[in-house]
């Protein structure tokens, strides 16, 4: 059992197990996503050198609030997109959360010592040269890496995760 805290600290989530697997995405969304939450005041930066945002993968069924709930809000760049959730109390960017997803997408920044990432994903998306520092990338995702979501998926009885109400994030532009 682990806990990863807004920096303030007044939001803490506790997580079970283990992560599913850490990654650095790249794509348009991510990078767009993180740059606006970077802008929010008192922000910092949740993308690696290369402008990729680094992820550890939760399963939902084991993240809990542990305090905090009533800081959290979602971001999203549309409608019907991917929501990102930001403890506003210090503006510190979560978690992704996929809707219809089984997992969490965790900022690796909230973590004291992250897992190395193990991957890269949606180099498509990248303008200019590709990060070159070892780390497995690939145009969007891996076979290896959809086959860790769909054994996670099966480890939960491929339970369906509803996405809980939030308030959205008011940003000023």
């Amino acid at each position: 059992m682990s806990t990863i805290t807004c920096r303030c600290g007044d939001t803490a989530l506790e997580l079970t197990g283990g992560p599913i697997m850490t990654a650095t995405c790249h794509c348009t969304s991510c990078r767009t996503a993180g740059a606006e939450l970077a802008a929010l005041p008192g922000a910092v930066p949740v993308a690696d050198a290369h402008g990729g945002t680094p992820y550890v993968m939760w399963r939902k069924d084991r993240v809990t609030v542990l305090r905090g709930a009533g800081h959290l809000r979602e971001h999203r760049l549309s409608p019907k997109g991917s929501r990102r959730v930001v403890a506003v109390c210090c503006n510190s960017p979560l978690y992704l959360n996929f809707p219809g997803g089984h997992w969490l997408s965790l900022y690796a920044a909230r973590f004291d010592a992250p897992p190395p990432p193990e991957l890269r994903t949606m180099l498509m998306d990248v303008d200019g040269p590709l990060p070159d520092d070892g780390i497995p990338g690939a145009k969007r995702q891996t076979a290896r890496f959809m086959g860790k979501l769909l054994l996670s998926w099966a480890a939960t009885g491929f339970r369906r995760f509803p996405l809980e109400p939030m308030p959205p994030l008011e940003v000023t532009q």
